[in-house]
């Protein structure tokens, strides 16, 4: 039994579904891992460089403020993503392989187009969104800066997201973590050579990420090509409208959502710098300390982000297999992993933390804040484990409407309202941050079980697209 078919009885027929879930997480995880380093990298390295407090504090804070900017400009690609995967998954499932390597190649020629124009619009419209986000000053100049530099390395992403998809969508979740990882030294070589070889600064740490996210184009595209079961060829880059409109109709509420959800981080971050700014010439930030906490946050979110996405990949084959029973199991594995993970995660860290944070910051100030910003954080793991099965388990069932829904209410109906409410009306200190955070995951817990009941395990693509279900079945 090749590893492709090994990975298919694991999802399809072993009768231990945690055990499955476990094999093909940990990989997940561990590319979970190295994409958060891909993250942390431009901000520890300019954290330690050389200088006056306040200009890496503002150097610092320019990398975390910008972060939802990159993430709208990836909404799509992560659509078509979650696409491609219940896609050729459900395809997989029911043993129509041939019409899972069609939508391989249009998303891959998708994206690849995605990616480009994205590039383009980002650069030229960069300093209107940073002052509609209310960035001044030394903010504003590092933040254009890193923002420019970044918008290069899109197309490499994009055309990564679809070769994720495609080799998610078989179980192998083991080769995108090589090819992150390839991706990852070469970023810590290159900005350490940048900032401290050439004295880049913010420019350094940008710059070596473009390159070493352009560079994993290569090995991307070449295993597509070498595959032996999904295999690129040059005919399944020809535009086939009749799958392009697929991965279209059914990405786009995925891509909404996490649009919408960057949209909604990119809001928060310009509250927080009008906090900031109000606060005048004070000898600390509070956004370099948020900067921080967020990324500490990816970090404790690993575990339970690896297991909502293969949780997709469970529920997606065993939908196209007629598994309805088997989908539900993995879906209620998924939430008792996840709250072990996360209780436990929480217990570990909680002593942890103040070193962790001193890592990055020096200031007295800005660590305090971080540290009560990570309380909040460890507190509310459990709810943001809870809330990345919902994700997983309606990408799987196709139901992307869902997605749109709790993402869009978790963010846009709890959590941004209650912080304009908290900071504008109630006077709020910038804790109201964290604050609606809490709020907005215990409101989507709830949303998320009441969606849940909406979730019958039938093959689909998307609830307008009906006529995937009858090829399926055919």
């Amino acid at each position: 039994m090749n590893k492709t078919l090994k990975k298919q009885h694991l999802i399809l027929h072993d009768k231990n579904i945690i055990k499955g879930i476990l094999i093909l997480a940990i990989p997940v995880m561990l590319n979970n891992v190295v994409k958060a380093l891909h993250d942390i990298v431009d901000t520890f390295l300019v954290s330690q460089m050389d200088g006056p407090t306040e200009i890496i504090s503002a150097q610092i804070s320019a990398i975390g403020f910008v972060s939802p900017i990159i993430n709208i400009c990836q909404a799509l690609a992560i659509g078509m993503m979650t696409a491609g995967v219940a896609l050729m998954s459900q395809y997989i499932g029911a043993g129509k392989e041939d019409k899972a390597r069609k939508v391989s190649g249009q998303l891959l020629l998708l994206c690849t187009i995605v990616g480009i124009i994205f590039n383009i619009v980002l650069y030229f419209l960069s300093p209107a969104i940073l002052t509609l986000m209310n960035a001044e000053g030394e903010l504003f100049n590092y933040s254009l800066t890193y923002i420019r530099l970044r918008s290069f390395e899109l197309t490499g992403l994009f055309i990564f997201y679809s070769y994720q998809a495609t080799r998610q969508s078989q179980g192998d979740t083991v080769n995108p973590v090589i090819i992150n990882v390839i991706s990852v030294v070469l970023n810590i070589i290159l900005t350490t050579i940048f900032i401290y070889g050439m004295k880049m600064d913010i420019t350094g740490a940008a710059l070596g990420t473009v390159i070493a996210n352009v560079i994993i184009i290569f090995p991307c595209v070449i295993h597509m090509i070498k595959s032996s079961t999904l295999t690129l060829k040059l005919d399944g880059l020809t535009p086939n409208f009749k799958y392009i409109s697929k991965i279209i109709k059914f990405g786009m509420p995925a891509a909404i959502s996490q649009a919408f959800t960057s949209f909604g981080f990119l809001i928060i971050n310009g509250v927080t710098s009008d906090l900031q700014n109000s606060l005048g010439a004070v000898g600390y930030s509070i956004l370099a300390p948020v900067s921080i906490g967020g990324r500490i946050n990816s970090i404790l979110l690993l575990p339970v982000m690896g297991i909502g996405t293969v949780l997709a990949t469970f529920v997606g084959q065993n939908v196209g297999a007629g598994n309805k029973e088997r989908a539900s199991k993995a879906f209620l594995s998924s939430i008792a992993l996840s709250l072990m993970l996360t209780i436990a995660g929480g217990f570990i860290i909680f002593p942890f933390r103040e070193l962790i944070i001193r890592i990055f910051l020096s200031n007295p100030n800005e660590i305090d804040i971080c540290m009560l910003y990570m309380n909040y954080l460890i507190f509310g793991l459990p709810l943001m484990g809870l809330f990345q099965c919902f994700i997983g388990c309606f990408q799987g069932a196709g139901r992307t409407d869902l997605v749109l829904i709790l993402s869009t209410v978790r963010l846009w109906l709890l959590r941004i309202p209650v912080l304009l409410a908290m900071v504008y009306l109630l006077d709020f200190d910038y804790q109201a941050v964290w604050l609606c955070m809490v709020i907005s995951n215990f409101g989507a817990t709830i949303l998320g079980l009441l969606l849940y009941q909406r979730v019958d395990y039938e093959p689909r693509i998307s609830n307008i697209h009906r006529k995937i279900r009858q090829e399926l079945k055919a």
